[in-house]
């Protein structure tokens, strides 16, 4: 079986090949609104000192941009911090490195943070927003499919459609070759997001992914 770190190596030259088209676009438009990125540092734990992570805040207010001469509308969606903090959640900085961010381009702001709920670690939770996101997305599936050890299971990979919403493109597995947690891949929109879920944690996790899908 491979470890961790072995499958992070391979997952960066996978990604290197799978990601070109995407960092190609994202390098030829560089106006596209992203999402804050907030500086990493060494991991928060229950048991030491919290620094809370002031996520980015955006509203479902549109963003106009211009792309090759033509105004597109690009939407912001929910506002993360204002739900996280209503379902008690509290981000703190961390070290850990996320899939997406092995992905996406140097050009793609992304956020990495821990969330604890109780003093107890949750989730590891990562986000960006792109005008390209489903081009990353694509990739990222990519690598992923050529990185799944022989461990893997419980794969959910659909679109879910919603009356009052938008459409959701949800990739879920467990890999122990990749993460020990539950990995889920959420994309709305514009914005891509990942959660490493802590056993215990699905259902304030869940609530928090259906917040951040309207």
């Amino acid at each position: 079986m491979k470890t961790a770190s072995i499958g992070t190596v391979v997952f960066l030259v996978i990604i290197s090949l799978a990601a070109g088209e995407y960092w190609f676009k994202e390098r030829s438009n560089p106006n596209l609104p992203q999402a804050q990125n907030s500086s990493s540092s060494p991991d928060s734990t229950a048991s030491g000192s919290t620094d809370t992570v002031a996520s980015p805040n955006s509203t479902s207010s549109e963003v106009s941009a211009v792309k090759k001469g033509v105004s597109q509308k690009l939407y912001t969606g929910p506002d993360v911090a204002q739900i996280l903090a209503a379902s008690q959640l509290i981000p703190v900085k961390t070290s850990e490195t996320s899939l997406l961010k092995l992905s996406a381009g140097a050009e793609t702001n992304v956020t990495e943070t821990v969330l604890l709920k109780n003093n107890d670690r949750a989730a590891f939770f990562s986000w960006a927003e792109a005008g390209e996101v489903k081009t990353l997305f694509s990739a990222l599936k990519q690598a992923l499919q050529e990185q799944f050890s022989p461990q893997v299971k419980d794969l959910v990979d659909e679109t879910r459609t919603q009356e009052t919403g938008p459409p959701v493109d949800y990739l879920s597995f467990m890999d122990p070759g990749i993460s020990p947690e539950r990995v889920v891949f959420v994309r709305v929109r514009t914005r891509l997001y990942e959660f490493h879920i802590v056993q215990g944690q699905e259902d304030a996790i869940n609530k928090v992914i259906g917040e951040l899908s309207k």
